[in-house]
């Protein structure tokens, strides 16, 4: 939705009513002084030397001056000034522009670091990121510019303390359109999209998702992949084989770095030492507990389907050769990550599985066709067993019927 900036007074007002306010911050009336001469004394009379009154109205619109502002009053200001400043000369001048004096004074007032309680009144990012979303609204969808500003509302966010989460959906469900309309480059893309997800501190699986869906348009360089790999890794979701589509694994097929050997053994449900993980910003230990968890996913996955394994009731020394205690923890953890459903029967020590995830990775074409083939020979015994469904019914309620009868 368009943008507006609605202003009751006229043109000449706007400017005196604005020259108030600077000097009301300076404890003066310097800049009423100034401009004096240059407006037209009559009501009805045009404002002809328009750049004159443009250049000094820009003279006096300093960060020093302008920072000193409350929250509250700095963003009705902005939008004052912006007002004024394209009534004198144009939009395109004043907010088309990366260059403009406007963006240059919001941007330097924007607070550099979280604010205390005493700086309570003093101009917040959240209003900063106010103002440049409301900009970002008035100008066309196809200026570069719009590049810009996103890339301005990023770095905010970035710096700032505001929740990621407040923010996610409206960027995440609208960033590659408005980037397309704006006719970025698919590097510029990339890096905006990148510096985007990497904001999320919660490595939550929305965010995840939208890496999935990214990557199924957008080839990864190797700092990308580096990016989607401690991503990942880092993340609470366990498994994260679904970000493996043809560009990650050519990616990961074309990078010869620890980190991505790491993470192709993780994502087919190898289990990672923590010895293995040399990462300094990830958590080593973290790893290898979720290694363990799809460790134990993929031995169920692949043992629910071997011809060596008639039934879905493993028995705890089966899975582990761990305490029962602890293999009823690893259980129960797998089934609070989602991989695994079924129930556990700690008198009995065994587990009867209901439902397992499968690793299907893009580009391990061996190991994904033996994994059909599997499953096809598991759907064809569950066909034969089932094809004369019609002959067992019959007989079984013939006998209901002779047992009613007798």
């Amino acid at each position: 939705m368009a943008s507006v900036i609605v202003v009751d007074n006229g043109l000449k007002d706007s400017i005196q009513e604005y020259a108030q306010i600077i000097d009301t911050i300076n404890g003066n009336t310097d800049f009423t002084q100034q401009l004096q001469p240059l407006l037209p004394t009559q009501q009805d009379q045009e404002i002809t030397n328009q750049s004159d009154i443009y250049q000094k109205i820009n003279e006096n619109s300093t960060v020093e001056t302008l920072k000193k502002l409350t929250d509250r009053e700095f963003e009705p200001t902005i939008y004052l000034l912006i007002h004024i400043l394209s009534q004198l000369s144009s939009i395109d001048q004043v907010l088309n522009d990366t260059s403009s004096s406007v963006y240059k004074l919001i941007l330097s007032v924007n607070p550099q670091q979280p604010l205390s309680l005493r700086d309570r009144k003093s101009i917040k990012s959240s209003s900063i990121l106010s103002i440049l979303s409301t900009i970002f609204n008035l100008i066309p969808r196809s200026s570069n510019t719009r590049i810009f500003l996103i890339k301005s509302i990023l770095n905010i966010l970035k710096t700032s303390e505001i929740d990621f989460n407040s923010i996610e959906d409206n960027i995440a469900n609208n960033l590659i359109t408005w980037l397309k309309e704006s006719n970025a480059s698919d590097e510029e893309t990339k890096e905006i999209f990148w510096n985007f997800i990497l904001l999320d501190s919660g490595y939550t699986l929305k965010s995840l998702e939208l890496i999935q869906e990214f990557t199924n348009s957008f080839t990864l360089s190797n700092s990308e992949l580096e990016n989607l790999i401690k991503f990942a890794l880092s993340s609470k979701i366990v498994d994260v084989s679904f970000l493996v589509n043809n560009n990650v694994a050519l990616a990961l097929k074309n990078s010869n770095t620890e980190l991505s050997k790491t993470f192709t053994k993780y994502v087919k449900g190898e289990l990672i030492p923590v010895n293995e993980i040399n990462e300094s910003s990830l958590n080593a230990e973290f790893v290898h507990q979720k290694s363990r968890i799809l460790n134990l996913t993929k031995f169920l996955a692949e043992q629910s389907l071997s011809p060596d394994h008639d039934d879905i009731v493993f028995k705890y020394s089966e899975i582990s050769d761990l305490k029962p205690s602890e293999t009823e923890e690893l259980l129960v953890e797998s089934i609070k990550a989602g991989v695994i459903e079924g129930k556990i029967n700690q008198i009995d020590e065994t587990f009867n599985l209901s439902r397992v995830n499968r690793f299907v990775i893009a580009g391990d074409d061996q190991s994904n066709e033996q994994k059909w083939d599997l499953i096809k020979n598991v759907l064809q015994q569950w066909s034969n067993s089932i094809s004369n469904i019609d002959e067992i019914v019959k007989a079984t309620r013939e006998n209901i019927v002779n047992s009613s009868s007798n």
